[in-house]
């Protein structure tokens, strides 16, 4: 989905195509990089698995998907928002909240402590299969970054907690 967004920022028509069970990290990674209500195709997971003839039926089921995604007016739809104005009402919980509804859709979770205007968010993975599913840290801050100065407005200083780094990422 990164991959696709990013294309798509810099003008270059893409197509993401996500297994089912990943639909929702995919929007929300769409959504915290400024695409909101980006399409995407998904098709049933798991693929690993598949014989070479069950694939090319995947394939086959999902190119339709992906065409109208590549030439269609709509795909461009979920263009960056370029509008910096922060939302009202919404709290440094609130935003912490809606980040660990994302990371709980790849069984992980995230909590958070709030000093001022500086947040050390906590990143908690329950076993090591879980962990090969989760964004690097590396990935994580700046996305984690740019939903807080979006929904908070710039000026906060993100931390990240790894478990899978000995030692942890900040901004």
């Amino acid at each position: 989905m990164l991959d696709a967004v990013h294309s798509e920022a810099l003008g270059v028509p893409a197509a993401a195509i996500l297994t089912e069970p990943f639909a929702a990290t995919g929007q929300a990674i769409a959504e915290l990089q400024g695409f909101t209500d980006y399409p995407f195709a998904t098709v049933p997971h798991p693929i690993g698995s598949l014989t070479s003839a069950e694939a090319m039926a995947v394939a086959d089921a999902v190119t339709p998907t992906v065409l109208a995604l590549l030439t269609t007016a709509d795909a461009q739809a979920g263009s960056a928002d370029e509008s910096s104005a922060p939302a009202t009402g919404i709290t440094p919980t609130d935003v912490v909240e809606e980040l660990a509804v994302v990371m709980r859709a790849d069984r992980a979770d995230l909590t958070a402590s709030i000093t001022g205007r500086h947040i050390t968010l906590s990143l908690h993975i329950p076993d090591e299969a879980c962990a090969e599913c989760i964004l690097p840290a590396s990935m994580l801050v700046p996305m984690f970054q740019h939903r807080f100065d979006t929904e908070l407005g710039p000026g906060w200083a993100i931390s990240l907690n790894d478990p899978r780094a000995p030692e942890h990422s900040s901004t």
